[in-house]
């Protein structure tokens, strides 16, 4: 009975009952007032329900949703405007107050969803990015070709009124730079990001279709269009109070996006749009947009080949990165400490810390691999903060991590391993919503060429001083005395 009580779902029932009840009227001859007050309500509605959704999940950032709210609002106020000025019989002029508000809905939807979009992927997320431009770029030309230049050529208008005849076309191509960012962007999308996607699409669609009817005499008020238009309200509605809002603006992992069929059905398709336009002209004789034809084919050749350069990078940067920690995997970390050992210079080279979490199986047994894997991204980032710049962290295996601090000397890689030790074992870390441990490392030390001659070397010696500090009490840091590669046990000392 719980779920009854959501109020998504009263809003989707509802927000149905309306179109259902819009689509009908005609026939059951309610009034076109009604009807109209009718559509009005639900596209109010959906102003309320974004409102309701801030107060009752209070998202980290309510900016986003009220802009949201504004745009809907903003196109709501336009139509009562508009039609209300119509219903007495007041018809306003073009341009007028409405497509003033009709118009500001577009940069305050794009506002909105750009907020969300750039908390969720602080670094913009390049490949989608680049994949986005692509669909773009191809709307662009169409949209130019068979929108905004017939719209803003119209004969008999004056210069006020084909400006805003191109600004509407424009502002759908605004959306649907954002609306081609939510859908090809990286990362798991929450439920309210895939609502305000649909949302996005069923503005943009039905727009895109008024324009094109009105350009050639065939739009008829209370159609489909209108349907569609609803439709965008309830998703808009539904996005605000679905549970996911709270969410929908958390950021996400930037990897690379899957090269799923679809994505690249949807790339070929956008590349193809520009020289298949170019055809189209030619084969019905309608007049040649050559030279933007020829300048969006280069763009895409550009974007694709960025595109590209992207995916390589991004699966090199995949081949060397641990995919829980984000730390360098130990692949890498041997082939940089072999070139590190390649620069020693006035006798000092690279150092290297082996630190292993202790009684870390323990963990695992008492909360879980999934308390034991927050542990080891906690321990990550402490790591990570406590190195200095240009020093390499990576995930050695398991519980069993590895630093390589280049051109340090041994007293410099004494210091940094004290201070890693410090920095795990200063605070407990959180192992599940309601419990945090403490969680302690021991760390073994070795430098070049003090320690060892050869990189082999250095990583056995800093193994052996690992072991020596786990078999004699854990939680400490063990560096060689001696500065020879023939150092005994013996000659090994806790610190």
């Amino acid at each position: 009975m719980r779920n009854v009580r959501e109020p998504w779902i009263g809003f989707l029932v509802g927000g149905l009952v309306l179109v259902v009840a819009y689509r009908v009227a005609p026939a059951l001859g309610v009034p076109d007032l009604v009807r109209t007050g009718v559509y009005w309500l639900l596209n109010s509605a959906a102003v309320v329900a974004i409102l309701v959704g801030i107060r009752r999940y209070r998202p980290a950032s309510r900016a986003p949703w009220v802009l949201a709210a504004l745009s809907q609002a903003s196109g709501v106020i336009a139509d009562i405007v508009f039609y209300g000025a119509d219903a007495i019989g007041e018809p306003l002029p073009y341009p007028s107050v409405a497509d003033a508000l009709y118009l500001l809905s577009y940069p305050l939807c794009a506002a909105g969803m750009l907020m969300i979009i750039r908390r969720r992927t602080p670094g913009w997320d390049l490949p989608s990015v680049i994949d986005a431009a692509i669909v773009v770029a191809s709307a662009s030309l169409l949209a130019w070709i068979y929108l905004i230049s017939p719209s803003a050529s119209g004969s008999g208008l004056g210069l006020p009124a084909r400006i805003v005849s191109g600004a509407y076309p424009i502002g759908d191509l605004m959306l649907l730079v954002v609306a081609a960012r939510l859908l090809l962007g990286a990362g798991k999308r929450p439920f309210a990001l895939h609502l305000l996607t649909g949302y996005l699409v069923l503005i943009v669609v039905p727009d895109t279709l008024y324009c094109l009817q009105t350009l050639d005499g065939s739009y008829r008020e209370g159609g489909w269009l209108e349907t569609l238009w609803m439709g965008a309200a309830v998703l808009l509605g539904l996005s605000g109070l679905h549970p996911s809002m709270r969410a929908a603006d958390g950021r996400s992992p930037v990897a690379a996006p899957d090269a799923t069929a679809v994505r690249l059905t949807i790339l070929a398709v956008a590349s193809l749009l520009a020289p298949a336009t170019l055809m189209v002209q030619y084969l019905t004789g309608s007049a040649l947009h050559l030279p933007l034809a020829c300048a969006v084919c280069a763009l895409l050749f550009l974007l694709v080949m960025a595109r590209l350069a992207a995916l390589v990078a991004v699966q090199r940067n995949v081949a060397i990165t641990d995919g829980l920690t984000g730390l360098r995997t130990r692949r890498y970390f041997s082939q940089v400490l072999a070139t590190e050992s390649d620069r020693i210079s006035r006798g000092t080279g690279p150092a290297v810390l082996l630190l292993d979490v202790d009684h870390f199986k323990k963990v695992n047994d008492t909360y879980g691999h999934h308390g034991g894997d927050r542990v080891l991204c906690e321990v990550s980032d402490r790591l990570r903060r406590a190195v200095r710049p240009g020093d390499l962290v990576a995930r050695y295996g398991g519980e069993e991590f590895a630093v390589i601090l280049p051109n340090t000397t041994p007293a410099e890689a004494h210091r940094v391993a004290q201070r890693v030790h410090r920095a795990v074992r200063g605070a407990p870390m959180v192992v599940n919503p309601t419990t945090a441990v403490p969680v302690t490392v021991s760390l073994g030390v070795a430098t070049m060429p003090g320690d060892a001659h050869t990189p082999d070397e250095l990583v056995q010696l800093a193994d052996r001083l690992l072991y020596l500090a786990k078999e004699t009490g854990r939680d400490q840091v063990a560096t060689s005395k001696a500065i020879t590669v023939t150092a005994a046990e013996a000659e090994l000392s806790l610190v």
